[in-house]
């Protein structure tokens, strides 16, 4: 069954195909397991981030964005996922329907995706962002750090084969000033546009 649960503690199994037993789960208010766990996750995908957009920890040691993660799951408009193959932890995705880069009509804007290294360049990404093009379908917006050059490829990929090439891409966008001062680049486009 190829299903991505948004609500519950249920587990949405998403796919198999030769990658492992592809699963998303769910984040929300009441699974505090699963909020230790993304926490976790989220210090590796901030440490990773910060040789790109120059982030500092505090006096504490944490990165600003793990501050305002629980946003995602206690605020209404914004996703959170864990990504779990063969019920191993591998990675988290974020997305919400109110902080746009550029385009404020849309429906979607990706925060956050991520994927621990062990389960990179297995077709796992792609999988889940696919699926969750399929499942949240409309307008969505996504912001890269030009020098995060695995994640430009990435993106650029993955959206350009979802769309069939029908999506927007803006180097160096103004609206999106990255906190090393660098310019993004903002790739928009339609699920319904396939």
């Amino acid at each position: 069954m190829d299903r991505v649960m948004h609500t519950g503690h249920s587990e949405g199994k998403v796919g198999d195909m030769g990658k492992g037993a592809i699963t998303l789960v769910p984040v929300v208010r009441e699974s505090t397991h699963e909020h230790g766990v993304l926490r976790n996750l989220l210090k590796m995908s901030c440490y990773e981030w910060s040789r790109y957009n120059q982030l500092e920890v505090d006096a504490a040691g944490t990165y600003a964005l793990e501050g305002h993660a629980s946003a995602y799951w206690t605020k209404e408009g914004y996703y959170a996922f864990l990504i779990s193959v063969d019920e191993q932890w591998a990675g988290f995705v974020f997305f919400d329907t109110h902080d746009f880069i550029v385009h404020i009509d849309y429906d979607y804007s990706m925060a956050e995706f991520f994927v621990m290294h062990a389960y990179r360049h297995r077709g796992i990404g792609r999988y889940v962002a696919t699926r969750l093009f399929e499942r949240f379908g409309g307008v969505w917006e996504i912001g890269c750090h030009p020098n995060d050059l695995s994640s430009v490829r990435f993106w650029e990929k993955v959206v350009g084969d979802y769309t069939l090439g029908n999506c927007e891409l803006m180097f160096s966008c103004p609206e999106l000033k990255y906190h090393d001062g660098t310019l993004g680049n903002v790739i928009s486009f339609h699920t319904d546009t396939r």
